[in-house]
């Protein structure tokens, strides 16, 4: 019987459709299957077997893994092991006479065919791992293909990728801190099993390591649930779909470096936005708390407080919401790093705000101008915070150069003094004539204390320590 008419016949009588026999069908398009023969029942794929089989009355069709077909020893597997070098899929055909015996199969088996397939790496792939690898993002390859087409794969993406393979067949020999050892030492998994990708990301978390799952089989669904973020192809199962974090709806790996920078961008956006209405709130209580130990008169008005939120909380939130950011993560966690930090700065100028008021309000008898003499504080303050903020990610050379918070800084500041400067605006708002030296005392005073701020920060290392790329 001609060979691919029986692969013709046996793609026909599969009812799984897998991307592999969709491929053959392709290619056998114009080929007649065997007529005379009449299927009698399946054995369909599975990820255990590696293999699927159709029985007709006299024999079975088997199409599946070199490993689990044939002995090691034979030439076809040679020729199989010539195929996987040059990165190719391999998969082959045969037949066994009779009933087919699992425990035998290797021996019954006669090849009819080694079937070689190019798997074309997507164009972008290389780019898109070279760029995750400079954010010091590594990446392991899980596969069902065998170790030596993987690793064959991984060079021709990057030729300097240190492929260290290990099959799946060799991690069910293992178990404990020797599977655990394995799977941390391996960057590459083939013939894996549905339970063992679950196993590997279970293992990568258990280690501290924030993983991220593609996937886009049946197969994966298991690790794409177990992963920290699962990210599914459009094109892939709807299983695949359903359990992911993240849906490529244009299948394209290039939108992972796209992805994490949004998500940087988001993340750093949110925690500005929140250090800036938490220094402000925790450096408010703390100096109500403080003066009024002190038995001097309530510090806020109700319209100077208005004010300062509108141009240190309200305008600042809305702009640099629309911040781009790229820059290397640290190790904290967001919360810590939010409170920690707020509460320094927040403390700190609770500190200034006590010292300021209790000063004017000792040298003036008129809280008119206490009051506002702290709303310039309050000002001056909340404008080197966001200094402060982005030197947690820059360095004040790259701050300075940041037109957007510059041009924030300079226009808020400039914004207010035209509010105390122009009458109906004062007035509205009644903010006291502040005199020159008064002014400039307040502004130094303030940089000052910004500065022995940013020192403590530094010190704690919660400034100064990433850097953007």
């Amino acid at each position: 019987m001609d060979t691919q008419q029986l692969l013709k016949t046996f793609l026909q009588d599969t009812t799984q459709k897998n991307k592999l026999n969709l491929a053959l069908e392709s290619y056998l398009k114009d080929i007649e299957p065997q007529k005379d023969l009449k299927k009698v029942s399946e054995i369909p794929f599975s990820s255990d077997r590696k293999y699927s089989a159709v029985k007709y009355q006299d024999q079975t069709l088997v199409l599946g893994a070199p490993e689990m077909l044939l002995e090691k020893s034979s030439k076809e597997f040679k020729e199989v092991q010539s195929y996987t070098d040059q990165s190719l899929r391999v998969v082959v055909f045969g037949m066994v006479k009779g009933e087919l015996k699992p425990e035998n199969i290797k021996t019954d088996f006669k090849t009819l065919a080694v079937i070689a397939i190019d798997d074309p790496i997507r164009e972008e792939t290389p780019a898109t791992l070279e760029s995750l690898t400079k954010e010091n993002i590594q990446y392991r390859i899980i596969s069902g293909d065998s170790p030596d087409t993987v690793s064959a794969i991984a060079k021709k993406i990057n030729p300097k990728y240190p492929a260290n393979a290990i099959s799946g067949e060799e991690l069910d020999k293992l178990e404990g801190d020797n599977l655990e050892k394995a799977i941390m030492d391996h960057n590459i998994f083939a013939r894996i099993k549905p339970h063992q990708k679950q196993l590997i990301i279970r293992t990568l978390k258990k280690n501290k390591l924030f993983t991220i799952m593609i996937g886009d089989g049946v197969n994966d669904v298991l690790a794409l649930k177990e992963s920290d973020l699962g990210v599914a192809m459009n094109a892939g199962s709807s299983m695949a779909k359903d359990v992911a974090d993240v849906v490529l709806l244009n299948n394209s790996f290039a939108t992972l470096p796209i992805l994490l920078y949004e998500g940087r961008r988001i993340i750093t956006n949110i925690q500005t936005i929140a250090n800036i209405y938490l220094m402000k709130n925790i450096s408010s209580i703390a100096s109500i708390l403080m003066l009024g130990f002190i038995g001097l008169r309530f510090p806020f008005d109700p319209k100077h407080v208005e004010l300062s939120s509108l141009l240190i909380i309200g305008i600042p939130s809305f702009v640099l919401a629309l911040e781009k950011h790229n820059f290397s993560t640290t190790d904290e966690g967001f919360i810590k790093r939010l409170l920690l930090f707020s509460g320094i700065v927040g403390f700190g100028n609770a500190i200034i705000y006590t010292i300021t008021y209790t000063y004017f309000d000792i040298a003036s008898e008129k809280l008119f101008y206490s009051r506002t003499m702290l709303l310039l504080t309050v000002i001056f303050l909340g404008l080197n915070n966001i200094i402060l903020i982005y030197l947690q990610h820059y360095s004040l050379k790259e701050v300075v150069h940041r037109k957007i918070v510059m041009g924030l800084v300079i226009s808020l500041f400039l914004l207010f003094v035209l509010c105390v400067l122009t009458p109906p605006i004062r007035d509205f708002f009644e903010v006291s004539k502040v005199g020159l030296v008064d002014f400039c005392l307040a502004f130094t005073f303030c940089s000052l204390g910004s500065i022995i701020i940013a020192v403590v920060l530094k010190r704690l290392k919660l400034i100064g320590i990433t850097q953007s790329v």
